[in-house]
């Protein structure tokens, strides 16, 4: 069975000194991650909590699927989100529809 989690960060959590505009459009980001277990999801996860503008990650270690969800400004752009989690994933990339 596949299982599925969602971490949504707190408002103050999301924002660093650069303070984003409060009412910022958010915007998806989608990866293909292969991950096998629990410690590879957290692993993930602190790569992509850290990141300026992340709201909201969500893992499905079952399709191998990452989606972030974030405010649109430079410092979220797919590359950027892409290059966090290769850090730990090697054989991390973006999510073919």
């Amino acid at each position: 069975m596949a299982r599925m989690t969602m971490h949504i960060l707190s408002r103050n959590a999301a924002r660093t000194h650069s303070m984003l505009p409060p009412l910022s459009p958010k915007k998806s980001i989608e990866l293909k991650v292969p991950m096998c277990c629990e410690v590879c999801e957290e692993n993930v996860r602190e790569e992509l909590t850290v990141l300026e503008g992340v709201k909201e990650i969500s893992i499905d270690v079952g399709t191998q699927k990452v989606i972030v969800w974030g405010h649109c400004d430079v410092r979220l752009e797919p590359y950027v989100v892409l290059r966090a989690v290769k850090k730990v994933k090697h054989r991390a990339e973006m999510w073919r529809k």
